[in-house]
């Protein structure tokens, strides 16, 4: 009779450990449900916030937050964002600064690049040393309103620490 006690005993200790271990959340859901938050906090009007698409959390090691892939795209970004830019401004020779939309574009467009120079390694790729696990990046494709009601489209990028509990470092690169 003990020991059935003891075994039924030993079987709910260790079943509730097992529970409670299988209750935790996952740090890759929760990393995208605090960019998600964070995203709303970080812009003008959250209420115009329409959000298109959140990618899966993806890890970080050390802090190369960006891949050479990820770069390049974002050049390709910039690079039509500038094209329109020139255009609506005839090469910034006719630059209306009552134009706020354009004004607005060519604000996110220099912060966009102000954050990616600080963030893009310019470490020789040959550099073969494993990084640690360092957080996770979350991207976030969303449209919504500035300050003076025009729609804008945008993707904003949330770097998250290990435990996906806080941001920290976040930056918004503009779309067409």
């Amino acid at each position: 009779m003990k020991l059935a006690i003891l075994l039924i005993g030993g079987l709910l200790v260790w079943g509730g450990i097992f529970f409670l271990a299988c209750q935790r959340e996952d740090p890759s859901e929760r990393a995208r449900a605090v960019a998600e938050k964070s995203l709303y906090a970080c812009v003008d009007f959250p209420e115009s916030v329409s959000i298109k698409a959140i990618s899966k959390a993806d890890s970080v090691f050390g802090r190369d937050y960006i891949t050479t892939d990820e770069s390049m795209n974002i050049a390709m970004a910039m690079l039509k964002i500038n094209e329109k830019v020139m255009e609506a401004t005839d090469n910034m020779e006719n630059f209306n600064f009552d134009d706020r939309s354009t004004s607005a574009l060519m604000e996110r467009q220099m912060s966009s690049l102000s954050a990616l120079r600080s963030l893009v390694s310019f470490k020789a790729p040959d550099n073969k040393t494993p990084k640690p696990f360092n957080g996770w990046k979350v991207k976030i494709e969303y449209e919504a309103k500035n300050e003076d009601g025009s729609p804008y489209h945008s993707e904003y990028w949330f770097i998250l620490d290990k435990e996906a509990t806080c941001v920290v470092n976040s930056f918004e690169i503009p779309l067409l």
